[in-house]
């Protein structure tokens, strides 16, 4: 959880915006290359070729 001031919190959230039109533009990018399906299920992102997992309080890829 974020402790810190509004400023830094919304300093922070303006970051994570930009990270997700990252994972949006690579999310379009996968799906160009026309090889399978992404599917979403709790906790992980799964696509043709990896499985993104969240572990604990990380993310991890197995390819």
């Amino acid at each position: 959880m974020f402790r810190g001031s509004a400023r830094e919190l919304r300093r922070r959230e303006k970051q994570a915006a930009e990270y997700a039109a990252q994972v949006t533009e690579l999310l379009n990018k996968i799906d160009d290359l026309k090889c399978g399906a992404i599917l979403f299920h709790p906790g992980t992102l799964a696509g043709p070729g990896f499985a993104i997992r969240r572990i604990g309080d990380r993310w991890t890829l197995n390819a």
